[in-house]
């Protein structure tokens, strides 16, 4: 028998979750992570008040939280200076050695100020470290501030630091729309392993630092597979599914649906930037496009409405993608798919699941397609039933996640 045998623990660092309504992807990883670790220990980092109502999963002696980010601690002045000492070579390195040395000077001030910021919860993650008898996984969901956070704490030499990697987390200067996120270099050469969420991403990886290709990997995500029979007489739905933002390229929906002459309803699922979703609403009416806005609604809720409304199509028409969840939660439900003309989402969708639409241009073809299809029983639900297929095939959370977690547990220290 041993001794105080040291627990394996994983402290998964996010921006919110298991709080608030983002991040529901990490809702189907957990069966995964209770089984692979005696701990999880989530840290919201972008987080600083909690509110408990929010919470989306128990917290108890499997799963816990670490509000680190709530409440800065009192530092002495050698506290302080042994944070700016770690924080002035992060800086200079960024301004001398990034993919982005312009935007790093133009942001000095800012980047010092949220550094300076991230290095009282390295301090206290620092010390909940230490008081721990456990192997520890630092698990970033996404490849952005939180490694930093990791980063500005001593290291244990023990420890493993891996992340996830979806799209300007993955692409950083390369990313299509106007952004900036820093450390992409430093990110890299800290953490053990990079897990791109697309194969495209992990060849952006590739071919950028073919440095590192060794910490290089694809791991796609995954939903639970569960009953979901595919209807046999759907309705002209048109259903999307997001944030209401300038990545979910709204108004290439509102193309497509003036295209198709109000032949299909719009219906949208959730949340977003308020002025974006009040002028979709009101050119929708401009062009007595028939459109309903649904507002948030959980996976449950969103699992009874697909339940008892059957929907001729999913659409995504973003501008970037890693590869969306929705697509797959709409596929494994027997839905084709409509999707623009991007790489994550043609990770997923083909000609025989769904249609691809282009990023601006002419959309007659694609509208006549889409509804020949409809039209046609046989042949929606062929591409209904491949739909389905493809999820079960390829992204089965149940086999992703518990081959990702046993290959983090594989790794060794490089």
């Amino acid at each position: 028998m041993i001794l105080n045998k040291p627990r394996e623990i994983v402290v998964v660092y996010t921006k919110q979750f298991p709080f608030g309504f983002k991040e529901a992807y990490i809702l189907d990883e957990i069966d995964a992570l209770s089984q692979h670790f005696d701990a999880v220990y989530f840290l919201p980092y972008a987080e600083f008040s909690f509110n408990h109502s929010e919470l989306r999963i128990p917290i108890n002696d499997k799963f816990h939280f670490l509000s680190f980010g709530a409440n800065p601690p009192a530092r002495s002045l050698k506290d302080k200076c042994k944070a700016v000492c770690k924080i002035i070579p992060i800086l200079v390195n960024e301004c001398l050695f990034s993919r982005q040395k312009k935007e790093a000077f133009k942001r000095l001030k800012q980047n010092f100020i949220r550094l300076y910021h991230y290095s009282w919860i390295a301090e206290q993650l620092e010390r909940w470290r230490g008081n721990q008898n456990a192997n520890v996984t630092h698990y970033h969901y996404w490849m952005h501030d939180g490694v930093m956070i990791d980063k500005l704490a001593s290291k244990n030499d023990s420890d493993i630091h891996i992340s996830r990697s979806h799209s300007i987390d993955c692409y950083h200067k390369n990313w299509p729309l106007p952004g900036y996120a820093p450390y992409e270099i430093q990110k890299i050469q800290y953490l053990n392993a990079i897990f791109s969420v697309s194969q495209h991403g992990l060849k952006h990886l590739n071919q950028t630092f073919p440095q590192y290709r060794y910490k290089f990997h694809y791991q796609p995500l995954g939903i639970p597979i569960v009953d979901a029979p595919v209807s046999h007489s759907p309705k002209p739905i048109i259903l999307t599914i997001a944030f209401m933002g300038k990545v979910k390229n709204m108004h290439r929906m509102l193309d497509l649906m003036d295209e198709l002459k109000s032949e299909f309803q719009w219906v949208h699922i959730g949340s977003g930037v308020q002025n974006i979703h009040d002028e979709i609403k009101s050119l929708c009416s401009e062009k007595n496009i028939p459109f309903t806005s649904l507002g948030y609604l959980n996976k449950s809720q969103i699992f009874e409405y697909l339940k008892n409304n059957s929907v001729a199509f999913f659409a995504n028409t973003s501008i970037w993608e890693g590869v969306p969840v929705s697509l797959m939660e709409a596929g494994l439900h027997g839905i084709p798919m409509i999707v623009t003309d991007i790489p994550g989402n043609k990770e997923i969708v083909n000609d025989k699941n769904g249609v691809v639409i282009p990023l601006d241009g002419d959309l007659k073809f694609q509208a006549e397609k889409i509804k020949g299809i409809y039209a046609n029983p046989s042949v929606w639900q062929a591409y209904a039933n491949e739909a389905k297929l493809t999820i079960i095939d390829q992204y089965n959370a149940e086999k992703n996640h518990l081959n990702f977690f046993s290959e983090i547990k594989k790794l060794t220290l490089k």
